[in-house]
């Protein structure tokens, strides 16, 4: 009989790319619970759920997700929302006893002076970045309490580390975007619009690792089933690039001809964030998806698909 697996946040980018994958494959029996089905912030109604559905894995894709000027604004917010939805999904597989729990971080939990690229070891040997340093403490409390099940109980609980995301389902919203939507949505719309220039907040000269979110998914398929002695692990593309670089190629693919405008007023956040995936990698999985071609789909997903339904 096929294991019945639980995917929180399924109807997000990346809950439901790692559904779809899952579905895809046959290997599982995927329990269908969207956002709407579930608070999954409220600890009494997410016990009644895994007491009544029984699944027997359960992987972490929900939380908010936002922006450098959205975490900045709302880090209360995003500290309670994310901590709470971990806390209690973590806390009920326990007392289910479910098998294996891979549970959603990201990159941004490394301290902001760390060298790069980023190895697992360097969790909390340094500061945060202050911009987003409520979504990385509640990341980093679940990542936590899934290590201490692990070594306590001899629990397969293993959090994942992304880098920075993109892909079907990301969020265009200006005000709450990461900023490869934000560019995207901006350039499309400065062409629409005529518009004689683009302003980019920061100073373009940060440096990120994107990874396509088909590939992410793709790492956790591949993870399932398998007891992992690592506590914790990255996931990355191994491809570096900066805003500004970033900035001309989705100018080039949307085809805007006017200028681009570097607002230094806006804070950049770190200066560079690599991971370094060596440990996944060893273990059997790499990404496939190049940045540029990745991107290319990415600008013809906004402009045909959600474009249209902005209107």
């Amino acid at each position: 009989m096929k294991k019945k697996i639980f995917i929180a946040g399924q109807d997000g980018m990346v809950g439901s790319a790692i559904f779809k994958i899952i579905k895809k494959h046959k290997l599982f029996s995927v329990i269908n619970c969207n956002r709407k089905d579930l608070d999954l912030t409220n600890q009494r109604l997410v016990d009644q759920w895994f007491k009544k559905n029984n699944p027997e894995i359960v992987i972490n894709a929900a939380g908010k997700v936002g922006g450098i000027l959205d975490n900045s604004t709302y880090q209360s917010d995003y500290l309670y929302t994310n901590a709470m939805i971990g806390l209690n999904l973590i806390n009920t597989s326990l007392k289910y006893k479910v098998k294996q729990f891979i549970n959603l971080g990201s990159a941004c939990i490394y301290p902001k002076n760390v060298s790069q690229p980023i190895k697992e070891d360097s969790l909390l040997s340094s500061q945060l970045e202050k911009s987003n340093e409520g979504y990385a403490i509640a990341k980093i409390t679940c990542l936590k309490y899934c290590q201490y099940l692990k070594e306590k109980y001899n629990k397969n609980y293993i959090s994942v580390q992304p880098a920075n995301l993109y892909g079907v389902g990301d969020n265009f919203d200006l005000k709450s975007s990461h900023v490869l939507p934000a560019l995207v949505k901006k350039f499309t719309l400065a062409k629409e619009k005529k518009l004689k220039s683009v302003e980019i907040w920061g100073s373009g000269n940060q440096k990120r690792e994107f990874l396509n979110v088909t590939d992410l998914a793709n790492a956790i398929l591949f993870l399932l089933n398998k007891k992992i002695k690592y506590d914790y692990l990255n996931i990355g593309s191994g491809e570096q690039i900066s805003i500004k670089q970033l900035a001309m190629i989705i100018k080039k693919l949307t085809g805007y001809s006017g200028k681009i405008f570097f607002n230094k007023d806006y804070p950049d956040g770190v200066k560079k964030r690599i991971v370094d995936s060596k440990l996944i990698n060893k273990l059997g999985w790499k990404a496939k998806i190049k940045l540029k071609t990745g991107l290319n789909e990415y600008c013809s997903y906004y402009i045909n698909k959600v474009m249209p339904e902005e209107k």
